[in-house]
């Protein structure tokens, strides 16, 4: 099997297993697995990026990082990254075939396959000093929390997945919290009363150690068409590669992991985060001369985000290219572009988890600017309605920021 072969083969195996079964798998792998070395990350947004800076930050202070996150937007190589670098063609296929001989006939799904493979690269071939694991759905029975780990890190909370999750903001907090184990180190953002009684329990229960991000504030540089955003924080100020108050959040709450990791050194490499890149977050790229921003804000917390981001840009009106997946609130994620005076909307489709343009509702498809189920057609059309005074943004889903993306890059 080649790298196509490889990848076609893992895409196609989709049932999730149990806990008991996956730890039963790690322990017939048996990796070298230190749990001081591991930090697991869970939330509801901002967990890539928060990885991101994170794993920023350490590599600046000359540590080597391995990072497993998802999903990706282009290839299947970028989930599994050595200091910041996407695993290679060659080394994925060999981590596939080391796990599929160890495990024999045992089934895994896509992710699990995926994050067996990147135990297999970060300790048995690049001996990480730290490994930095981004949960894929919950915290609980996702396959990152069967790995050991003696950190975590809880990034904002909010309502997502409610068919798998639970129906509240505290049930989906449990599950999120499902990573706390004995004697953890936990770094989270600020929590709600109900949410912090809780993380309380947590502590307790599994003789754990919370530290909450330190505070912070944003400085925003307006001068020009498109700001630039600082932030500051006990630490020093930094100017952010990322804009807006929520990348602020997850700065910080980086930052605040990293001082700890690093013996309070968080004032000398803060500065790392000017240098932080997470592809499909407002990424600002070219297309058709056009300066295009891809935001795959993928819930309505997400679009919240987003819409504050946009009060600190200069413009007259904004064109959102939108596709969202089936499993998603995708009415209010709507109305809250179309609530917006200066929005022009144009439907279409995700590429993974496909909502059809015709399950939007009669009543927004009436309101589109356009609608088609061709992602290029809809933001070509969005291009040809806006002016140099306009943004185009596309947005709802990464897998269509990654469609998008991957067609400007071709």
């Amino acid at each position: 099997m080649n790298y196509e072969e490889v990848v076609h083969f893992i895409e196609n195996q989709s049932k999730f297993h149990s806990i008991e079964y996956l730890q039963n798998v790690m322990n017939i792998l048996n990796f070298n697995v230190d749990p001081e070395k591991v930090i697991i990350v869970a939330g509801t947004n901002g967990k890539g990026t928060t990885c991101a800076t994170l794993g920023t930050l350490l590599i600046d202070a000359g540590k080597n990082i391995g990072f497993f996150s998802s999903p990706h937007l282009i290839k299947t190589t970028e989930r599994i990254k050595f200091n910041g670098i996407d695993i290679s063609e060659h080394d994925f296929c060999n981590a596939f075939f080391t796990v599929k001989e160890k495990i024999g006939d045992h089934k895994l799904s896509h992710f699990e396959w995926l994050t067996f493979m990147a135990v297999y690269y970060f300790f048995e071939i690049k001996k990480v000093d730290y490994a930095i694991f981004e949960v894929g759905l919950g915290g609980t029975y996702d396959s990152t929390n069967i790995i050991p780990h003696k950190f975590c890190v809880i990034t904002r909370l909010a309502m997502d997945h409610q068919e798998i999750l639970g129906n509240s903001l505290k049930e989906i907090a449990k599950n999120k919290l499902g990573i706390v184990s004995k004697n953890n180190i936990v770094f989270h953002t600020r929590f709600d009363s109900e949410i912090k009684n809780l993380s309380i329990e947590y502590a307790k229960k599994y003789d754990a150690k919370f530290i909450e991000a330190c505070d912070f504030s944003i400085d925003v540089d307006q001068s020009e068409r498109y700001p630039k955003f600082f932030v500051c924080t006990p630490f020093g100020k930094f100017r952010m590669n990322l804009p807006g108050n929520r990348a602020a959040e997850n700065s910080v709450l980086a930052l605040t992991a990293f001082n700890y990791l690093s013996g309070n050194n968080a004032n000398k490499y803060g500065k790392a985060i000017e240098r932080v890149e997470w592809p499909g977050r407002m990424q600002l790229v070219k297309y058709k001369n056009r300066d295009i921003f891809l935001s795959g804000d993928h819930n309505p917390n997400g679009i919240q985000s987003l819409i504050d981001i946009l009060k600190y840009y200069h413009f007259q009106k904004a064109h959102f290219v939108i596709g969202i997946c089936k499993d998603k609130d995708h009415q209010k994620m709507l109305k809250m572009l179309f609530d917006l005076p200066y929005a022009k909307v144009y439907l279409t489709e995700t590429t993974l988890k496909v909502l059809p343009i015709n399950e939007y509702g009669e009543n927004y498809i009436a309101k589109a600017k356009y609608a088609t189920a061709n992602q290029i057609d809809a933001l070509d059309k969005a291009i040809e309605n806006s002016s140099e005074d306009d943004l185009v943004i596309v947005t709802g889903s990464l897998y269509l920021v990654g469609k998008i993306y991957s067609h400007i890059l071709s």
